[in-house]
This record gives C-alpha cells, structure tokens and sequence, in this order.
C-alpha cells in the first residue's frame, strides 16, 4: 500500500512496511521535504479548488512540473461527476503530458458512475472520502467506508490504481481487508491523509504541551507514527 501524507519518511513508510508517498497541492507543495524526490508523489488541486470551480491551470501544471510528480488529479468538480468528466476531457491530456492523470470519482456511490469510467477506460481513480455530498466523513466513517468497500469491490482489478483521498482514520482500519484484497488482485492501492496533524484525543494534546497541532517536524512525524500504528496494525 502506497501512503502519502505531508510529513512521511522513508523511515517511516520503512517500519509499517508501506511505501512513501508525498502529497503537493497547489496550497503547500512540501517539497522541502529531505526524501521528497525519493518518493512516489501525488499532485491535487485541493477541495477549496473542487468547491469553487475555479482551476488555475498554469499554476497547476508549474506545481506538477517542479514536484516530477508521478501522479495528478485532474480538476474535479465537488459533488457533481457530470462536471468532473467534463473537466476529465478538458484537462486529463494536458496533464498527461507531466504526469499520471487521476480522476476523481465524485458521488460514486451513485449507480453507473463507476461504470461510467471503466466503460471510458478510465484505469487511475480517486474516491473522495473526506466529504461526500450528505455527510462529512469525519462523522460518518461507516457510511463512507461501506460505499468505499462496494466501490473498491467493483474497481478491484478493472483499475489499474485506485486512490482514497482524506479518509478518517476508523474508515481506514474498516478497509484495511478489502485494500489487501484490491493488491491481491494487481491494483494499485493509495491513500492520502493529512488528519493526524490534529491530536486525537486530551492525552496526546497534554503531550503537546495542550496544543492540538504540532509545532516540529518532530512532533508531526510522531503523529503521523501513531496514526499509521492505528490504521494499519
């Protein structure tokens, strides 16, 4: 499983046995990162950008340019798949030229939206699991990971990479199956997060000095260590 987060190491992805990943967006693009270049690294526009439609496509691609990023989401339309492939015919070429293009299955718990993309040979996917359009999916990681579990079913092995983008931690540990039968099936496995830069619980904040965020890199990293012990054992 490839795990892409703003703070990971090669040392990190190393002891969970995962491989490294780093996520540039057009608001934070962490290639100061020490092993940046040694990584797999996704490109996103970000959910501000999905949420208001409007795509600086020269930023964009300058961003995809400067990080050599092996993958890039194309310009994906928040709750709205009919926008979304819109923007997949407009834009997926132009960003294939730099790097791998990725679309995002906006409301693909809807019937033929996944359908839809295997019958265009669509074969790199991202599922949104951060919000979908009824229910952030912070507050209900079931409902997510159920319609992320069909979906995965149906993808497995007709993708060639699906990618889950910002799922809760407790969607995560009710996947972990499912994502090792996906590899099993020779599809490439992702996902992205940056939700453990924010304490967990009193106790780690207590550790933190009563702060809910880190202020080191140390202290992300130790973060990231204790969302992944979580989510993958």
């Amino acid at each position: 499983m490839i795990i892409c987060a703003p703070d990971m190491t090669l040392e990190v992805a190393a002891r969970f046995g995962v491989e490294a990943c780093l996520i540039v967006s057009l608001s934070r693009s962490n290639l100061d990162n020490r092993d940046a270049y040694k990584m797999w690294r996704i490109a996103d526009v970000g959910l501000a950008v999905a949420r208001t439609g409007v795509f600086p496509l020269a930023r964009y691609l300058t961003l995809i340019k400067r990080a050599k990023a092996h993958w890039a989401v194309v310009p994906d339309v928040f709750a709205d798949f009919r926008a979304t492939l819109s923007n997949w015919h407009r834009y997926s070429l132009v960003i294939a030229k730099f790097a791998t293009p990725v679309f995002v299955a906006q409301e693909f718990h809807r019937p033929q939206v996944l359908d839809t993309l295997i019958n265009q040979s669509v074969k790199h996917i991202a599922l949104p699991m951060r919000i979908h359009p009824d229910t952030p999916c912070a507050l209900q990681p079931r409902l997510c990971a159920e319609r992320a579990e069909r979906a995965l079913r149906w993808l497995c092995g007709n993708a060639a990479h699906v990618h889950l983008l910002g799922p809760p931690l407790r969607a995560v540990k009710m996947l972990r199956d499912v994502l090792r039968q996906c590899e099993g099936q020779g599809t490439v496995v992702s996902l992205d997060t940056a939700a453990y830069r924010r304490a967990p619980n009193v106790a780690i904040k207590k550790q933190l000095g009563g702060r809910w965020q880190p202020n080191t890199s140390e202290e992300a990293v130790a973060m990231l260590e204790a969302w992944l012990r979580q989510a993958l054992t």
